[in-house]
């Protein structure tokens, strides 16, 4: 399957998802004018990636890296996460191994907190960690 590779703009995040890699990555500002416009090709693209594990199994996958840095997420965006989140969990158990780690800058407790909230709420039962970092990837 082709990675998916969403340049980022001034209000919304750079989107990388490699499965050759095992790099899945959600870096920036999150607050686009539409976001369903701006998320939908990503639930999209891991609909169909789920489709692809189940015709070929777990074992043709990478482990993945899901690696996020939000300087700013608006709540609307926050809702598309929770459903990505969940998406990724579905991955998961599908018998792909994946770790989430969602990053913050140093002193952004907000952020820190967001993350951990996002993990609970998703529902998400990865190895998941919320870490501050100055370089997310």
């Amino acid at each position: 399957m082709e990675p998916l590779h969403i340049k980022s703009k001034k209000d919304s995040p750079e989107i990388v998802l490699d499965p050759q890699s095992g790099n899945f990555s959600i870096v920036g500002v999150s607050h686009p004018e539409n976001v369903t416009s701006f998320y939908e090709p990503v639930i999209k693209w891991l609909t169909q990636f789920k489709l692809e594990i189940q015709k070929n199994g777990a074992k043709s996958v990478k482990p993945i890296n899901f690696r996020l840095f939000f300087k700013y997420i608006n709540s609307a965006s926050y809702k598309y996460m929770i459903t990505l989140f969940q998406h990724m969990q579905e991955i998961y158990e599908m018998g792909v191994p994946i770790q989430i780690v969602w990053n913050y800058e140093p002193g952004d407790e907000d952020m820190a907190e967001s993350g951990w909230e996002l993990i609970e709420y998703s529902g998400i039962k990865t190895p998941s960690v919320c870490e501050v970092c100055n370089d997310p990837i």
